[in-house]
């Protein structure tokens, strides 16, 4: 079945990620379809990432790391910017059509052979549940030597948690798709928790609220599961960003005797701290692991819609108060001296509250747009927030409309910021790939 083939198939099942709807977390429908197939996501040692914030870069960051020790390693990640095949991939690139082909036609021939009825407690089979299995396919049949799992939501119920990994990652816990996985900080971080398995080893990184710490502990006792907290391991870490836009970056590990220095190409305050939980990852998985292989493989890191740069465009997909403050930060640092214009749209479900006054004196123009694939998206509200806070910024509604009039504007030292949404960046890079 060729790919285009596939994803159409893949739309006709309820996808979480357009439509967001409660009731349809469970694992039950994922150990189902995966024991028809012979359980494919215990065929490869696995390393599982959860968290609110920084499990992508994290991802990525582990992934590259074992890759430069010699192992192919494949990551499973979402969502995609301008490609599907970016979700299930290898840090050397795309697998061959061959490979997602063959696992689509195995996926589609389990699925079909299913009697609806056989399904555990008569639940319907999701989008993202068959896009994991299909990615367990992949790996499978690509004979990557190691994999990163990326939680997609949450994490005790997440489709990715039927694996059995040599490692848990948990980053750090905000207040996020709270509707879904709790109100207050201690029940979303009991969500993230859910990764911790009975005696596999877990790392907790630089947490901003104590209760989250708390909650990672206790839950690691109950599992006899051994616990790194990376902000007692990881010592001196400092950074400064260099002329070529990357972030060069400096700790130590001296529990193992590593010395890590490497210049990054994702940059942030908090990378420094990603890349010092991802460095622990690699020397517990690879006790002997040189210090130079940790840092060749961070500086090899990259993420599409990650503070991304393209000649005077940033895509960035921040969609928090932190991240988005982050963004900004770092924008003001590599870019002391140009003016930036914003092109900003958001799910309904965030925080404008707070994520708007961010903007105030930042930028010299600001547009909030609306685009389709943003979840209930209203920009009559974030322009609400922003006339509260003597902001002044418009509505384009048209994403193209809105891009094209910013872009126009540019003047040669200007920089054009697109953030809010990983949607919204998906969608205006597909229109820089049409223009050209």
């Amino acid at each position: 079945m060729k790919l285009i083939d596939f994803q159409n198939w893949l739309d006709t099942f309820l996808n979480f990620e357009k439509t967001q709807t409660k009731g349809i977390f469970w694992l039950e429908n994922m150990k189902f379809i995966c024991n028809l197939l012979g359980n494919p996501q215990d065929s490869i040692p696995c390393i599982h990432v959860a968290g609110s914030k920084g499990k992508g870069s994290v991802s990525c960051m582990i992934a590259n790391i074992i890759n430069q020790n010699g192992f192919k390693c494949g990551i499973y990640s979402s969502p995609h910017i301008t490609d599907f095949r970016e979700r299930i991939t290898s840090t050397e690139g795309f697998f061959s059509d061959e490979i997602y082909e063959k696992s689509a036609d195995e996926l589609v021939n389990c699925i079909s052979s299913i009697n609806p009825l056989e399904l555990p407690g008569n639940k319907s089979i999701t989008w993202f549940e068959l896009v994991t299995v299909f990615a367990f396919l992949c790996f499978k049949n690509a004979k990557v030597d190691y994999v990163v799992y990326e939680v997609g939501l949450g994490g005790r119920l997440d489709s990715t948690n039927i694996i059995k990994p040599l490692l848990s990652v948990l980053m750090p816990i905000e207040l996020e798709h709270t509707e879904f996985l709790g109100n207050t900080i201690t029940e979303i971080a009991a969500e993230k928790a859910g990764i911790i398995k009975n005696n596999i080893p877990c790392i907790v990184s630089k947490q901003k609220y104590k209760d989250a710490e708390n909650v990672f502990l206790k839950k690691a006792e109950e599992m006899s599961s051994e616990i790194f907290f990376t902000k007692k391991i990881i010592k001196n870490i400092s950074y400064f960003y260099s002329e070529k836009k990357l972030m060069h970056v400096d700790f130590s590990i001296p529990q193992k005797k590593l010395f890590i220095s490497s210049d990054l190409k994702l940059v942030g305050d908090v990378q420094a701290d990603n890349a010092a939980t991802a460095a622990l990852a690699a020397s517990l998985i690879f006790p002997d692991i040189k210090q130079e292989t940790i840092s060749d493989g961070l500086s090899k890191a990259f993420i599409p819609g990650r503070f991304e740069i393209q000649d005077n465009l940033i895509f960035d997909g921040a969609h928090t108060v932190n991240s988005i403050a982050n963004t900004i930060n770092v924008l003001k640092s590599l870019y002391p001296f140009s003016k930036y214009r914003l092109l900003f749209a958001c799910a309904g479900d965030k925080d404008i509250k707070y994520i708007i006054p961010l903007f105030k004196n930042i930028f010299q123009t600001i547009i909030f747009t609306k685009p389709e694939t943003v979840r209930n998206c209203n920009p009559d509200s974030m322009l609400s927030a922003a006339e509260t806070n003597g902001i002044k910024a418009k509505i384009i509604e048209n994403p193209t409309q809105a891009f094209n009039k910013l872009k126009s504007e540019l003047k040669t030292d200007d920089i054009l910021l697109i953030t809010g949404s990983f949607y919204l960046v998906s969608e205006i890079k597909k229109i820089l790939t049409t223009s050209e």
